[in-house]
């Protein structure tokens, strides 16, 4: 039992290491479609074509998508928080109150994921989990702290910053539905449920852009910007919210969602190399996410581990325990 818990966690693990690596990457590539699309129409060509895509490749992965009422109205929900209300609150947060404000108040996502929890599941935060919270999201404030404030009007940076904070609540209901179906269903396809996520979330992202930005919203004709979109869609979306919810299929969802933390300190990183050398605040912002995210994510130690198999004994019922030894009478 021992072991394969281990190794759902070394798994996990895994997967979100990937996850973050490619968000973290995600922005450089954006940046270079953002030069031949507004922004509207370029966050629904991040979305739009992911579903469409993996449909496509169904015959290939041989996936099946969401099967059941049940299963499909809560795949349109998820998909409807976590690929429309994120991604178009995030990108309309990054334009009226700047990318630093942005990021920082979209990286609530963990906090309420753990407040959500607990008050709809009953799950506690044990004290290590609500520390390690705490450092993580100072540690982002640190990383962007040169970019806080911004140069726009009052009424425009309070709508930014609320369009933030509802971005990170979007994602974490949106991950805890996600939760749900994966407990309730185990044997869902996860592709599948991608899939189903982006082809409704993408959809109602590309009827809002076209409403707003109209047909004119991107340079069609540049290759560049298709090469681009190939990026964010299919691995930016796809691949990186599939190993995504893999993770969350194994461990907590607030565990999983203080790995949001890293994504941009891996952008940082990858932009240092490209020649932009970030301050000494943000360095060590970097190392206290890093270090927020250890505490959450720390195996637990010899005693807590013994104390929860000493509590599920006692749980167990009284025909299911070990019979105890009895002396023969006299």
């Amino acid at each position: 039992m021992t072991r394969a818990i281990d190794r759902s966690e070394a798994v996990a693990t895994g997967l979100l290491l990937i996850t973050v690596l490619i968000w973290g990457s995600t922005p450089q590539v954006t940046e270079v479609a953002g030069h031949y699309a507004q922004p509207l129409t370029l966050t629904s060509l991040r979305a739009a074509p992911t579903g469409v895509v993996m449909l496509l490749a169904l015959p290939v992965l041989r996936f099946h998508m969401p099967r059941g009422g049940v299963g499909w109205l809560l795949t349109a929900i998820s998909g409807l928080l976590m690929v429309t209300g994120f991604l178009f609150g995030f990108t309309e947060a990054v334009l009226k109150s700047g990318p630093g404000n942005a990021i920082v108040l979209a990286s609530t996502t963990p906090f309420w994921v753990a407040i959500l929890a607990w008050a709809t599941r009953g799950e506690r935060i044990p004290p290590r989990t609500a520390l390690g919270l705490v450092v993580g999201f100072g540690g982002v404030i640190l990383v962007f702290s040169s970019q806080l404030g911004s140069s726009q009007g009052a009424s425009e940076m309070v709508t930014g910053l609320a369009l933030a904070v509802g971005a990170a609540l979007a994602w974490a209901i949106g991950t805890l539905i996600v939760k749900e179906l994966l407990t309730r269903r185990p044997d869902t396809d996860l592709v599948g449920l991608v899939a189903g996520q982006y082809l409704i979330g993408g959809a109602a992202l590309l009827a809002i852009s076209f409403s707003v930005e109209g047909t004119g919203g991107a340079r069609w004709s540049v290759g560049d910007l298709w090469l681009a979109v190939a990026f964010i869609s299919v691995v930016g979306s796809a691949i990186a919210t599939v190993a995504y919810i893999a993770a969350l299929q194994r461990i907590s969802a607030t565990r999983v969602t203080a790995w949001t933390f890293v994504s941009p300190v891996v952008a940082v990183i990858i932009g240092l190399f490209l020649g932009a050398v970030p301050s000494a605040a943000a360095f060590a912002g970097m190392a206290i996410t890093i270090a927020g995210v250890g505490i959450v994510n720390a195996p637990p130690s010899a005693a807590a581990v013994a104390r929860r198999r000493l509590a599920a004994v006692v749980r167990l019922p009284a025909a299911l325990r070990a019979p105890t030894p009895q002396r023969d009478s006299d």
